[in-house]
């Protein structure tokens, strides 16, 4: 130190140095080395900072003493503490930091484990900003000590976080983090210093995942033991798990820890790992940057900065990877971050770092496959192609590892499916993929046919050559599978290679890429199911999704490919493989037959290339039309002449291959699929394909023999064509070889040759007719033999000849005239036609006939009047028909019926005596004209009059049908048009039929009606129809007669609901609503689809068609019908519901994406529907409700919103228990939607305006609702909506808050209010219950909500919520809900006390005047509220609150109010200590008048309440006492003044406790005013508790009576006076405490006024005489009751006595005799109470009585003092023969023992012996008494003794 005053500073410093020395030198003991130490050490090191070089010096030569003394010796312990303050300070120099540590490191592991871990916070705070050297080390130093900081560790989670204080401290947590990292990556028994085994290794090697750097500040300066590193790595493992560092922040940590070498340290990590699971978001950037940096250690980055050498770390190993890698798996943001998670990959699967294995390289492909599903495709593709080559590498290098290999394949598939354009280009790897499917394993087959299916969409867009290349090696794969199948190889791996080609040239390649079709025509055909089935779906995928009626709209809107490939093209393709396959080893022989293909593969060519043949000549093709080779067959024969007509006859050589192939497949099988395609051949283009089967005949003849009917049938309509150009010989020899010796043949062959007759027999006339229509075959004898024939199998006693019969007489009639008379006689059994047509209408009537034969019987019937213009039995026919009606019930019957009543009706005129395969429907021309309608105008009346108003179910169902027939097929006939009208009336009469059917048929021909109806037609149809279905127009009334079925089978026993005539009403209802009546026809169309139409004869009707044309006229009107439509179909009645829809789905065919768009007008309709007076549109409403909210939020349908919770509250009390229950559903469903609107995560403005659309509601609406589920529900919407809305909440908190408390009291029910107040006499009980509702209320959802919301409350919310806060305080009828309030506000206090400040003094109010309340629980709750207010409240309120709490505590007379005050005061002082200090001088004296309040079993609980009050307010009752004696003694005159005696009282005890406490030290004007106050209170009459006042007298003079003399001698006589007169007092027990006050406040004064005394109680003092003994008895005897209040008042008596025996020798002398006479009666004849009272009193009369000095000399006196001794001898003697009473013997053995002593003093034998005779009775029996106490029976020995010395002494 420079300057004149450095040389004498320097000195000082020096000298004290020298002292310290002289100290530490004189310490001998480790104690007292250790005091010195830790007074001096940190002193001494501050010196270190001197300027002088001999300071410091000597400072140096200190602590080398020291050093010396402390280093080896650990028992010596160190200031660690000061020293650590020391080494926080930021003034401290680097020098003294520097020696400070030093010790800092000695002392600290020498301190306690327990103390060790309270320092923790106090080392990590010191060492931000020093030396990173200094922060290693001691940071190593407290390493081993985390483990016991994580046992001290609070539980509570807000102060977890603040225990290290970290969180202010960001660059400490970093170091920390990061030591605690590479501590636990250190390896045992590792260490810098330790040389490595091999000599040529240079160095040491760095341990995995640590830098050389970390390694060395981990490791310390010496190796330490492996159980000490394991045991710091436990301790460091469960530190992390306490929760007191971030779990984010040590994730990384336990992950080390889970991989360590010891089971221990990695136990402990799993558990924690556990329960930090599901915290840890794997997904977070930072995370998994730090996840890869430990992986991968540091890596050299091009354009980053470079890292120190020793800081780079080095790759984990492969045990920690193990852990690492999971967590990479199920880690998105791991899969995303490139580069580092290919370079993982890489690493694993090809590094040379020896650090993987083959569980890691599985992980390392698992990884792959997450980084291609992860990972866009613009980050992905970039390194699309390194992956591919890694998984490539994979394949072909991981031979012995299947599994591996078997991932690496789906990769690429998953790869391939991100990235087309990287597998696309190459195809060679299709090849690849495809010969593994050969060579590898079952295992990984599956996984190479996995990777082929991912990839196959990627090769749909790629080069025309590449595209080649595939489908060769589809073929390639699939013939050369289909070779070596048949081979029997390798049966499994086979069929995998054929799947897998089938679904590439399924997926890949167009619908007409002809190349794969042929493909999949192999693969169709393929001996495995599978692969068959995967075929067919394939080749007819597009097909059928063209038949889809959904798609309709779809295929409209968007351009879709052909469905299959051109006929010609594939046709062409097909013979070309043909051919080569025949020459090649392809090809297959069946009997004498070769064929190119199997039979199966050829059968399901014949069934592809005629739906080719269809689609390219203009018609949807469908597989169901297969069956039907005629469907459309006109249009296709014009197709196939054009086409075979092309090409210089190559085509039409191609298309009679074809059917030759047909041919010879039916040849080697006779199958109906070869056998269909040959007819559809054949009678597509009859000209060109027929003449070629001329030659053929033979060969028809025998497959008419064939086993399958259908076979038959379709051979015989072949043979049919064939036979039909045929010239005549040779036509008339093929009919004569069929039925030549027909009966011979077998059944089956019989069955052909009919059906070949009506065949052959019916083409070859129609054909003639067409060109003739006058041609004659009437007596073509042949033709009439074989009719003959024909109609003969009618009576075969075989089904199937009878039907064959049935089907060849039809073909016959409809394609001309029968050769048969019109009729013949009755006798004759020549055949006619009215006979073949009995037999027919015989077999449609038999039941015992099959329904097939019925049907084909019907039909026959009909088909008669088709080819014959004159046929006469028309009417019969239609009568026997309608009369049949009634018996018959099947449907397909009366469908069939319904076309032979359509044939009979038109007659030639019908379409259907057209030639089928040349004449198509629209270009039919009748060969027959002018043939009269008279028929048909009688059939439509009979049904429209008669048989449709029929009541007989099957009638109804046969006449509905039949006209609906009608009307399909004969719309255009004028006796149809002119009954127009009708028709739609008979229709609307069958639309409420029970049938579904009927009803059904009923709706669609109302459609067909008005569809053929003109213009001007249909307004009166429009308007007929909504009459009937409203009801304006009458219905008729149908009669029930013996026909009438009231319920049909089935019917009886259904609900109501769900039928008739409701389902038209609704469509009627919904064209009208939209102002378009005429639209109901339309939704007839679409409303119901019966199944029965998908049958044959009722998919005839085309209703599909119908209804889709209905579909596209509707679409304009869409806006109107969607909203309506959409309710509709959830109507609760299930036809309606079913219809609706029905049209629904006709006309939507997205019906999200519709729904979306009209939103607004649908949510509309609902919310006005919602109310409406009809329960099933209420209900519909609920459910629409319900099904619309699934998936979607109202954000742009707010105001909706609310409308609709307003009305879902109303219908969920609806009187219908169904619609409640929906309105249930759509509740629930209303509460996700608006919980999700008001989520603040999903926008703040969007969120705000949906919280103040739903709140208003909820609050107003449903939480003051009546019906309980209403409440709930609105309950956990509000639960729910204010956890996720949050802040948004906040200018709604002034409803919301009051509301839920509000509903809090409400949930709680009225019974737990009814037994409240059934319990309020008792106060205690009452209080106890409904505390506990209050606690109670606070855990239920309602206060859950409310204390979430609370943090969101600021000013602007308070100026809104005080005010309804104060209300409920106030008046709210709910405690629960009061309770609530006071709860609330007490929680703003802490949260909001300066926003609530301006608010306290209303809050104040209302709690004050709540504390008047009735019930004690609020009570005490509303006083815990003020004592938190008083935080917030201003010091006027604090002054008010005060005062008033004291005037009502004075004013008041009832208890529950000063129980109030009491509870406040105790409020206040506990959670505002300050402001009862700051009014203490006001509270504490209230507080100890209120401690004097008499006790009893009611007010304990409220003393116990003051005395707190009083003892945490005061230093002690007599400290307490002095310091708030002047407000105290203002109190107590007021008090002593109160009206109420109970007041009074305790004023009086108060006194009293003031006197007892003070003692002598109170101050003399104190005392005389306590006096003076008590003397004032005892004037006037005696009040209960006025006795008090005498007590409290006597404490004043028992504590200070010394003071009370000097001070008080002129008030003495007053004071006297007083008491005296209290004395007189008649009141009992009054008067017994006058007298015991009276007495020992003369003995504590020494007054001698027992002259007095004596003269107040001598009357009630019983004398000696036996005269008042017998007195006294007669009186007990009469009075028991007044002689016990005598005995009382002479136990008051006796104290008083005894008390103010007189110290004056006169007054003594005077009243001795008189007392000790009173004494000796009283003793034999009184309580045992009062017997101890006589005792005491002789005690003071003998204590004060001097024997007179010469009693020998005079007699006088020693007669009297004889006479006294013999009655106190006989007092003793009396008292101590009583037993039992221990107390009572032992006073009375020390009145034995003073009355020994007085005769001492006497001198007198002879008072002496007298004595003796009389007492030693009693002591021998005291002696003798078994129950004696040993001490007693001592003392009684000890006194007799004493006794019997002194008579031998006197003797």
């Amino acid at each position: 130190m420079s300057g004149p005053g450095g040389v004498p500073q320097a000195q000082d410093e020096l000298q004290l140095l020298e002292r310290v020395f002289i100290r530490l030198g004189c310490a001998e003991t480790d104690e007292q080395l250790q005091e010195a130490v830790s007074k001096f050490l940190p002193p001494v090191l501050l010196k270190l900072t001197s300027q002088n070089e001999g300071v410091r010096k000597k400072v140096m030569e200190l602590l080398v003493h020291i050093n010396k003394r402390i280093k080896n010796n650990h028992n010596i312990q160190l200031p660690v503490e000061a020293l650590l303050l020391q080494y926080q300070d930021p003034m401290a120099t680097s020098f003294v930091i520097n020696f400070t540590i030093i010790y800092l490191k000695m002392g600290f592991p020498r301190l306690p484990l327990e103390k060790q871990a309270e320092l923790v916070p106090s080392v990590l705070a010191g060492i931000e900003s020093k030396p990173t050297s200094h922060q290693d080390s001691l940071l190593l130093m407290i390493m081993p000590v985390l483990g016991e900081v994580a046992k001290i560790a609070p539980t509570e989670p807000e102060k977890k976080r603040s225990v290290l204080g970290l969180c202010e401290k960001p660059s400490v947590a970093k170091v920390l983090y990061s030591f605690m990292f590479d501590y636990l990556l250190l390896p045992y028994g590792s260490h810098p210093s330790l040389k490595p085994a091999d000599p040529k290794v240079e160095g040491c090697k760095v341990p995995a995942g640590l830098s050389e750097y970390g390694w060395k500040r981990v490791a310390g300066e010496a190796v330490p033991a492996s159980e000490t590193v394991e045991t710091t790595k436990t301790g460091i493992v469960k530190f992390l798990g306490t929760g007191l560092l971030p779990e984010m922040e040590v994730a990384l940590h336990l992950m080390i820890g889970a991989a360590d070498t010891r089971h221990g340290v990695a136990s402990a990590a799993d558990t924690q790992n556990r329960q930090l699971s599901g915290v840890i978001d794997w997904n977070d950037p930072e995370l998994v940057r730090k996840l890869y940096s430990l992986f991968l250690g540091t890596l050299v980055i091009k354009d980053r900065p470079t890292t120190k050498q020793e800081h780079k770390r080095i790759p984990s190993n492969t045990r920690i990877r193990l852990k690492l890698m999971p967590v990479l798996l199920k880690s998105r943001e791991a899969a995303m971050q490139f580069p580092s998670c290919i370079q993982v990959t890489f690493d694993l699967l090809f590094g040379t770092s020896g650090n993987s294995n083959a569980k890691l390289k599985m992980m390392a492909v698992n990884f792959v496959h997450q980084i291609i599903f992860h990972c866009p495709e613009h980050r992905l593709s970039p390194i699309g192609a390194v992956i591919l080559s890694a998984l490539t590498r994979l394949v072909n290098e991981e031979k012995d590892n299947p599994k591996l290999r078997g991932s690496c394949y789906v990769a690429i598939g998953k790869l391939g499916l991100k990235l087309p354009a990287l597998v696309n280009k190459d195809v060679s790897m299709i090849q690849t993929f495809f010969d593994a499917m050969s060579t590898e394993d079952s295992d990984t087959q599956m996984s190479v046919q996995e990777a082929l299916g991912l990839m196959a969409p990627a090769f749909r867009q790629i080069e025309q050559a590449n595209r080649k290349f595939i489908e060769a090696i589809v073929a390639t794969y699939i013939e050369k599978e289909e070779k070596q199948g048949s081979d029997q190889r390798s049966e499994r791996s086979t069929v995998q290679v054929r799947l897998v080609a089938v679904q590439y040239a399924g997926e890949v390649f167009p619908h007409d890429n002809v190349a794969t079709r042929y493909t999949l025509l192999i693969g169709a055909g393929d001996v495995k199911d599978d692969v068959a089935k995967a075929s067919q779906a394939a080749l007819y995928a597009a097909v059928k999704k063209a038949n889809n009626p959904d798609l309709h709209h779809k295929r409209k809107d968007e351009e879709s490919g052909p469905i299959l490939p051109d006929f010609m093209e594939m046709l062409m393709y097909l013979m070309d493989k043909s051919s080569i396959r025949l020459k090649s080893s392809f090809k297959v022989i069946v009997g004498d037959v070769t064929l190119p293909f199997p039979v199966t593969v050829g059968s399901q060519m014949c069934d592809y290339i005629r739906l080719c043949l269809w689609n390219s000549a203009g018609v949807l093709p469908s597989k169901e039309i297969l069956v039907t080779p005629d469907h459309e067959a006109p249009k296709v024969g014009r197709y196939l002449k054009k086409v075979m007509g092309e090409g210089s006859g190559k085509k039409k050589d191609l298309v009679i291959k074809y059917v030759e192939l047909a041919e010879n497949l039916l040849r080697a099988s006779g199958g109906m699929q070869q056998a269909l395609a040959l007819l559809h051949g054949v009678g597509s283009n009859p000209a060109e394909i027929a003449p070629r089967y001329e030659k053929k005949m033979d060969w028809f003849k025998f497959l008419l023999n064939n086993t399958k009917e259908e076979l038959r049938e379709t051979v015989a309509m072949i043979y049919g064509l064939v036979a039909a150009i045929l010239n005549k010989p040779d036509f008339e020899k093929a009919l004569k070889d069929l039925t030549r010796s027909m009966k011979e043949k077998q059944l089956e062959y019989q069955h052909g040759a009919v059906l070949a007759i009506g065949n052959s027999f019916g083409r070859r006339i129609l054909l003639a007719r067409m060109k003739d229509p006058k041609q004659q075959f009437s007596d073509w004898r042949i033709y009439k033999d074989s009719c003959q024939l024909l109609i003969q199998q009618l009576d075969s006693p075989q089904n199937l000849l009878i039907g064959s019969g049935c089907l060849a007489l039809a073909e016959l009639g409809r394609c001309g005239p029968l050769p048969l008379p019109d009729s013949s006689d009755s006798d004759s059994s020549e055949q006619s036609k009215m006979s073949l047509i009995t037999k027919l209408l015989a077999l449609v009537k038999s039941n015992k006939a099959s329904m097939r034969i019925r049907e084909r019987a019907a039909l026959a019937a009909g088909s008669m009047c088709l080819g014959d213009v004159n046929f006469p039995h028309r009417r019969v026919l239609l009568e026997s028909f309608i009369e049949l009606a009634s018996e018959v019930k099947d449907v397909e019957l009366h469908f069939t019926i319904g076309d032979a009543l359509v044939h009979c009706a038109l007659g030639p005129l019908s379409p259907a005596a057209r030639d089928v395969w040349t004449v198509s429907e629209e270009d039919f021309i009748p060969l027959e004209t002018g043939v009269g309608a008279e028929e048909l105008e009688w059939l439509v009346s009979q049904l429209t009059d008669k048989l449709t108003r029929s009541t007989h179910p099957n009638i109804k169902q046969a006449s509905c049908l039949w006209l609906l027939a009608l009307v399909k097929h004969c719309m255009s006939q004028a006796a149809v048009q002119a009954k127009l009208l009708a028709i739609q009336d008979a229709f609307m009469g069958l639309l409420g039929d029970n049938n579904d059917l009927v009803q059904d048929a009923a709706s669609k021909g109302i459609g067909i009606v008005y569809e053929a109806c003109t213009e001007d037609q249909r307004d009166g149809m429009v308007n007929n129809l909504l009459d009937s279905l409203l009801g304006k127009k009458p219905q008729e009334v149908k009669k029930v007669n013996e026909e009438t079925k009231v319920f049909q089978e089935g019917e009886l026993g259904k609900s109501a609901i769900g039928g008739n005539m409701s389902t038209y009403k609704e469509l009627c209802s919904l064209a009208t609503d939209m102002g378009q009546p005429d639209l109901v026809y339309k939704f007839m169309h679409l409303a119901n689809y019966n199944a029965t139409w998908n049958s044959k004869r009722g998919a005839a009707f085309g209703f599909s068609t119908i209804a889709s044309k209905a579909g596209d006229q509707l679409e304009p009107h869409l806006p109107k019908i969607i909203p309506k439509l959409y309710r509709y179909q959830f109507d609760p009645t299930p036809r309606i519901q079913q219809s609706m829809s029905s049209i629904w789905s006709a006309l939507v065919p997205e019906s999200t994406k519709t729904v979306d768009k009209f939103l607004p007008q649908i949510l509309a309709e609902l919310q006005k529907e919602l109310t409406s007076n009809q329960w099933r549109v209420r209900e519909s409403c609920c459910s629409g409700l319900t099904d619309l909210l699934r998936g979607r939020t109202l954000d742009e349908a707010l105001d909706t919103l609310t409308l609709l919770w307003q009305d879902i509250f109303r219908v969920m009390d609806d009187i219908k228990e169904s619609v409640r229950v929906a309105a249930a559903k759509t509740a629930q469903s209303l509460s996700r939607v608006s919980i999700k609107m008001c989520d603040v995560s999903c926008g703040a403005k969007s969120g705000e305006a949906a919280v103040k659309a739903i709140l208003p509601p909820l609050l107003e609406k449903g939480l003051t609702s009546t019906v309980s589920e209403v409440r709930a529900v609105c309950l956990a919407t509000l639960m729910k909506v204010t956890k996720s809305a949050g802040p948004l909440l906040a200018p709604h908190l002034g409803i919301l808050i009051p509301a839920l408390l509000e509903a809090t009291g409400e949930m709680e029910g009225q019974q737990l209010n009814y037994i409240s107040t059934r319990l309020a006499v008792d106060q205690d009980v009452q209080e106890k219950l409904d505390s506990a509702r209050m606690a109670a209320s606070r855990s239920t959802p309602t206060m859950e909500c409310v204390n979430y919301v609370l943090q969101y409350v600021d000013s602007n919310v308070l100026a809104l919520l005080v005010p309804r806060l104060v209300d409920i305080i106030r008046g709210n009828p709910s405690i629960v809900s009061r309770g609530g309030a006071a709860h609330v506000v007490t929680t703003l206090t802490h949260q909001c006390p300066l926003d609530l400040q301006a608010f306290t003094g209303k809050l104040l109010s209302a709690f004050l005047t709540g504390l008047s309340d009735r019930n004690p629980a609020v009570r005490i709750s509303y006083a815990g509220c003020i004592g938190h207010l008083m935080r917030t409240a201003k010091d006027s309120s604090k002054e008010k609150l005060f005062n008033k709490l004291r005037a009502w505590y004075m004013e008041k007379e009832d208890d529950a109010s000063r129980a109030a005050v009491a509870f406040t005061f105790q409020a206040v002082n506990r959670h505002n200590p300050d402001v009862m200090k700051a009014y203490a001088s006001s509270a504490m004296p209230i507080a100890f008048l209120a401690m004097h309040e008499e006790k009893n079993e009611t007010n304990t609980d409220v003393l116990e309440v003051w005395e707190e009050v009083w003892l945490d307010g005061t230093p002690g009752s007599e400290g307490g006492i002095r310091l708030y004696q002047t407000e105290i003694m203002d109190l107590l005159p007021q008090a002593l003044g109160s009206n109420q005696w109970p007041v009074k009282a305790q004023a009086a005890r108060a006194i009293g406790t003031v006197a007892t406490k003070l003692g002598g030290t109170i101050q003399a004007g104190v005392q005389k005013k306590l006096v003076e106050l008590l003397l004032c209170g005892l004037e006037g009459r005696t009040w209960t508790g006025k006795e008090c006042l005498l007590r409290s007298l006597a404490d004043i003079a028992t504590s200070g009576a010394e003071l009370m003399v000097a001070n008080m001698k002129e008030e003495m006589g007053q004071l006297v006076e007083a008491l005296l007169k209290e004395c007189r007092k008649q009141k009992l027990e009054y008067r017994v405490i006058a007298l015991e006050s009276t007495g020992t406040i003369l003995s504590e004064l020494k007054l001698d006024r027992f002259k007095d005394i004596y003269e107040i109680v001598a009357e009630h003092l019983p004398k000696s005489t036996d005269e008042d003994k017998e007195n006294g008895t007669k009186e007990d005897m009469e009075d028991q009751e007044s002689s016990q209040k005598q005995l009382e008042l002479q136990f008051g008596i006796l104290t008083c006595l005894g008390l103010a025996w007189p110290e004056n020798k006169e007054t003594a002398e005077a009243y001795l005799g008189k007392v000790v006479d009173h004494l000796e009666t009283m003793a034999q004849n009184t309580t045992r109470k009062n017997q101890l009272a006589i005792v005491k009193c002789l005690a003071n009369v003998m204590k004060n009585w001097k024997i007179p000095v010469d009693l020998a000399a005079n007699q006088a006196p020693k007669d009297a003092c004889g006479e006294i001794f013999s009655k106190i001898a006989k007092i003793i003697s009396t008292l101590l023969l009583i037993p039992k009473y221990a107390q009572l013997r032992t006073e009375t053995l020390q009145v034995l023992s003073q009355a020994i002593k007085l005769l001492v003093e006497s001198k007198s034998s002879d008072l002496v012996n007298l004595f003796k005779d009389e007492i030693t009775r009693s002591l021998d029996g005291v002696i003798k008494d078994l129950g004696s106490d040993p001490n007693t029976k001592d003392t009684a020995r000890d006194l007799k003794t004493a006794l019997n010395n002194l008579t031998e002494n006197k003797n």
